[in-house]
């Protein structure tokens, strides 16, 4: 797996392979035991070798591929993800770069028991304009993409995004829940949410309003734990708590907007409003969750409630995607009785 994750023709030197088994087989593997292993795989037609250095065959791909299924659970979890990233992503690359192009983007990368979200390549913010670009972030472990919520040099968010995040005691059909009345609150004010799944244990929803002006009369919603100031990305985020308040009048008790305190919020699901500010991020559709290898997969709201995680297997993913297409379609809503509604509730 440590050569199959490497792109094609990629040769690596002894040393390295070694310290790679020793930490993947939990014991040392001495320099002549190491050769011994990768002559035996050279001699199978699984490796190539060429001036000392090692690199998987054209065999050596098609014999891992449908191997490693076998073995998973033996396998490298962190660097499994990194080889699945690299065939998944080639299938979803060009919606992933609509959700991507023209803004700031970061990048989970994925080592051995670690892992780090990387927003900046020196001293400039990342952008990913092309799948050259996917494909070099790739090669370094990035397999986890998570774009601004406003193009660069915006004073606004271009999407409204609602995130669903489940506490530790809150199953996932009570999150299914909260989500189907959220988007049913949308849809009353006449916005068209589009739904997915986070790729962990929540959910988000995400809208696209219509070219508009931040109301005259709005003013932000007071709260204990910050300090206010009026722009769109405030708003934005008011619009969240605005519908938490609605989903509570139909939930009672299973929802809060308020982040602090997690240890208070094991038994609910957060509306988490505080993702929406300056510099803000959020999963992309389609991106692979740096955690547990799933996809942030789009959900119709008539399959909303028959969701299970296997669906979000990046296999099944691409199976999906090559028969359906983009599904994570944002069309531009009028939002004015949504924003009437909301700058009422701001007074009280």
């Amino acid at each position: 797996m440590s050569l199959a994750i490497k792109r094609a023709g990629r040769f690596v030197d002894l040393p390295h392979i070694q310290e790679k088994i020793s930490r993947d087989a939990g014991r040392k593997f001495s320099e002549e035991e190491t050769r011994q292993l990768l002559e035996s795989l050279v001699k199978k037609g699984l490796l190539v070798e060429k001036a000392g250095e090692y690199s998987i065959s054209d065999q050596g791909r098609e014999y891992f591929e449908k191997r490693w299924r076998l073995v998973k659970e033996e396998l490298n979890q962190d660097y499994l993800k990194v080889y699945r990233a690299k065939r998944y992503y080639p299938h979803v690359a060009e919606t992933l770069l609509e959700f991507c192009r023209d803004r700031w983007v970061s990048v989970f990368r994925l080592f051995t028991g670690r892992a780090w979200l990387q927003r900046k390549l020196g001293p400039r913010y990342i952008t990913i304009r092309s799948w050259r670009d996917i494909e070099r972030w790739l090669d370094v472990h990035g397999i986890d993409f998570i774009p601004y919520l406003h193009r660069i040099g915006s004073d606004r968010p271009d999407w409204l995004v609602i995130d669903f995040d489940a506490g530790k005691e809150v199953t996932l059909e009570e999150t299914k829940k909260v989500v189907l009345v959220a988007h049913e609150i949308l849809m009353d004010y006449g916005v068209e949410p589009a739904i997915k799944f986070s790729g962990s244990r929540g959910f988000q929803i995400w809208a696209r309003f219509k070219a508009h002006e931040l109301p005259s009369d709005y003013q932000p919603k007071r709260l204990r734990s910050e300090r206010r100031e009026r722009n769109y990305f405030g708003f934005y985020a008011d619009i969240v708590r605005f519908v938490e308040s609605r989903v509570a009048e139909k939930l009672p008790g299973l929802t809060t907007s308020e982040t602090a305190k997690k240890e208070e919020r094991v038994r609910k699901v957060l509306l988490d409003a505080s993702i929406i500010k300056p510099m803000g991020d959020v999963r992309a559709p389609y991106s692979m969750h740096y955690k547990t290898g799933l996809i942030s997969l789009p959900l119709a709201v008539k399959d909303l409630m028959k969701f299970d995680l296997g669906q979000a297997d990046p296999d099944l993913v691409v199976e999906r995607y090559r028969a359906r297409g983009n599904e994570f379609q944002l069309k531009e809503c009028d939002g004015e009785d949504l924003f009437r509604d909301t700058v009422e509730w701001c007074r009280s």
